[in-house]
């Protein structure tokens, strides 16, 4: 019987998968939340605020000791959110066991209105801030604030475990190495590893250590290293490579070359000598270093150069640019070709490359798919004119592959480096970022982007806000329709799409709700684009009223419309005018606005079923009583917050929850929906856990006609 399920689930992944996204939905960052002390009424409000600004928050309500206990041996959590004290269970003892587990999770206390007193309370108890509810503003402000601090304080324990054990590995490798090494402070060595020793004819290190370096070269040689080594400790020269005759403690001489930079040794600058003293085993070591399909220095080398540009950066007065390259079209050329095409690509571009890079410039082969530059040039203006030529450079190489010329463009990310730049990893991962938000915009690629840090960004989003405003009275509004597939392929008469609202800026950049939707601050206002929503879905909806195949269109509701009275008696009017069934209409409503006003989204149901539509609440799952809002209002469809569905696969117990949350919808009759979908691992997971529904790029991303191919047979 498993065999026969395992079938038909790579059947329907063969199946559903054909249209696969052209590049991935944006996901808002997952936020581990306790509430404590807050009512139901309290944190769906919260939620809500959180999720409008590309927070994804996963919270779980806890009221007593025991149950704020058992929750920290849980999991890592991010924020807690309290209230004032209402109970046994205070926040200053809540505090007091989190210094006692040393657990680093900032407490923020949300007071009913504001009041000083409170205020003077919540500091003395070491809380970190404490906002008034009702100005959400100050609320969000704090929130970020103290999950960047979070971030900031986790990657800092990671950076210090990370640069204790580079130091460890440093010393291993210099203790280890083949070349003799030295490290001086102030002309005098205060390290030489076994190779110094053996090179220079000592048989204990005691006749090197707090011995002047100087005295290891021919007396002729002496004043020139002298005074290069003065000039690097001084400041006023970058790394030195020199050739001198060194002196062994026979008096016999040697030609050293030797490279001379400052390096950190524990915890002190220092300057650091590497002795070359085998020139053949210096063009082995070079060869490693190469990526031997472009020539190409690789991943490894670009690391390690990168490590020594961003310390270099730190000190101030050395700023570059960091340029990555990713092909667009490299994947389907090798899907197509296999590696001789794509590898003939990488050459030829590799061989332009080469010719167009200037050799002050580092050139590297990181990655299959992408090159990388480190472009000594502090100016990110000029380095995104030259990024610039060659994208246009880029897209006009053809190679010939078996007679047929193939070609990519590519897209290419920026990232300054300066004196507050992050490790190298960081650094890369902040490029690649740039290339994601570039495809965003244009999931071709072929451009160029530039990263921007948060900050600024929020800044920018400060200056766009009465645009987006004007731009919502203005109605600048397109609708885009993602399938919402049936995974149990069981009806095949109905075909389900979400509709989703897309305001175009004046730059002709298309956002999303969560972009604009806090520009709307009336009522009034968000009816109207709720209304326009409903007309537009029911004006496509009557193009199709006379096809084989029904579309039914899940239309998302605004918080604003559960309390209007006039809207459903508009609709109906409407459905009957143009002889619309109800039923092809599915209303989504957030499940933390049911939470919020439960007795508005009760009233609104209830008239959505007198006139025979149906409802879906969305979000499911993402605030801590979502069993109290299944009873509250009745739906149809279920659709599951989509932070749930990226971490499928990662984690046993979350995913055996996941599954015991399906199975409950199940037994209620409910019909669930997973978002979000992007690949066939999480399709597999969720064929698994018996959804049955699911929508996603994976799929097809939203288009402006409803043209899935729904494989009717």
């Amino acid at each position: 019987m498993s065999e026969v399920i395992d079938i038909d689930g790579n059947a329907l992944l063969e199946k559903y998968g054909t249209g696969q996204q052209t590049r991935k939905q944006r996901l808002r960052k997952n936020v581990q939340l306790l509430f404590l002390g807050l009512s139901a009424e309290e944190t769906a409000p919260l939620i809500t605020l959180l999720r409008t600004s590309r927070i994804s928050p996963r919270g779980k309500q806890v009221n007593t000791e025991q149950e704020f206990l058992d929750a920290l041996g849980e999991r890592s959590w991010d924020l807690i959110l309290c209230t004032i004290d209402r109970g046994d269970f205070t926040s200053k003892l809540a505090i007091s066991h989190l210094k006692r587990l040393d657990k680093d999770i900032p407490v923020i206390q949300i007071i009913p209105s504001s009041d000083s007193q409170l205020l003077l309370q919540g500091l003395k108890s070491h809380i970190q801030a404490v906002v008034p509810l009702d100005e959400k503003e100050l609320v969000l402000i704090n929130v970020r604030r103290e999950l960047d601090q979070l971030d900031y304080r986790r990657r800092l324990r990671k950076a210090e475990a990370a640069l204790a054990e580079a130091e460890k590995r440093s010393q291993q490798l210099m203790d280890s190495s083949r070349n003799p090494i030295v490290c001086c402070d102030h002309q005098k060595i205060i390290y030489c590893n076994d190779s110094f020793l053996e090179q220079f004819g000592l048989d204990s290190k005691k006749k090197a250590i707090y011995k002047p370096l100087v005295d290891f070269f021919a007396f002729d040689d002496r004043p020139e290293f002298t005074e290069q080594l003065n000039s690097l400790e001084e400041g006023n020269s970058g790394d030195l490579i020199l050739q001198l005759s060194a002196q062994r403690s026979d008096h016999s001489e040697f030609t050293a070359n030797m490279e001379l930079s400052r390096s950190d040794y524990n915890g002190s600058i220092v300057t650091r000598v590497l002795f070359h003293v085998d020139e053949n085993s210096h063009h082995n070591l070079l060869s490693e270093d190469l990526d031997f399909v472009s020539g190409l220095f690789n991943k490894d080398y670009l690391h390690k150069q990168l490590e020594q540009v961003t310390q270099k950066a730190l000190r101030g007065g050395n700023d570059r640019c960091l340029m990555y390259i990713e092909l667009d079209q490299l994947d389907q050329i090798k899907s197509k070709f296999s590696h001789e095409g794509s590898d003939q690509l990488i050459r030829d571009i590799s061989a332009l490359l080469a010719k167009t890079v200037n050799k002050a410039h580092l050139l590297t082969h990181p990655a299959e798919n992408a090159f990388a530059i480190v472009f000594n040039d502090p100016n990110i203006k000029t380095a995104e004119s030259f990024a610039e030529k060659l994208c246009k450079k880029i897209a006009h190489v053809h190679s010939s592959i078996a007679g047929v010329d193939v070609q990519s463009t590519c897209s290419i990310g920026l990232v300054a480096i300066t004196d507050s730049t992050p490790p190298p990893i960081e650094l890369l991962n902040r490029a690649k970022a740039a290339i994601c938000t570039l495809r965003e915009e244009n999931p071709q690629g072929n451009g160029v982007s530039i990263y921007i840090p948060e900050a600024a960004l929020s800044e920018q989003e400060e200056d766009e806000f009465d645009q987006l405003r004007k731009a919502v009275d203005n109605n600048q509004f397109k609708l885009l329709f993602q399938p919402i597939v049936n995974l149990t392929a069981d009806d095949q008469t109905h075909h389900h799409y979400e509709a989703l609202l897309r305001l175009v800026n004046d730059e002709e950049v298309e956002l999303s709700p969560n972009d604009f939707m806090s520009a709307i601050s009336d009522a009034e206002t968000a009816v109207k684009v709720d209304r326009w929503v409903i007309e537009n879905c029911l004006k496509q909806l009557k193009k199709t009223l006379n096809q084989e195949h029904k579309n039914v269109i899940f239309i998302n509701i605004s918080a604003h419309a559960l309390g209007d009275q006039h809207l459903l008696t508009w609709l109906s009017g409407v459905l009957r005018k143009n002889n619309i069934p109800a039923e092809r209409l599915v209303f989504q409503i957030s499940e933390s606005d049911i939470s919020i006003a439960p007795k508005q989204a009760q009233g609104f149901v209830e008239k959505l079923t007198r006139i025979h539509s149906r409802v879906c609440i969305k979000h499911f799952g993402s605030v801590p009583n979502s069993q109290n809002v299944l009873s509250t209002v009745h739906s149809d469809f279920i659709k599951l917050d989509g932070a749930f569905i990226p971490e499928l696969g990662s984690d046993p117990e979350q995913d055996e929850e996941f599954f015991s949350m399906v199975q409950q919808l199940s037994s209620l009759d409910k019909i669930s929906i997973a978002p979000l979908v992007e690949n066939t691992k999480t399709m597999a997971n969720l064929w698994k856990a018996g959804i049955d529904y699911v929508q996603g790029y994976y799929l097809q991303p939203p288009r402006e006609k409803m043209d899935y191919d729904f494989f009717a047979e």
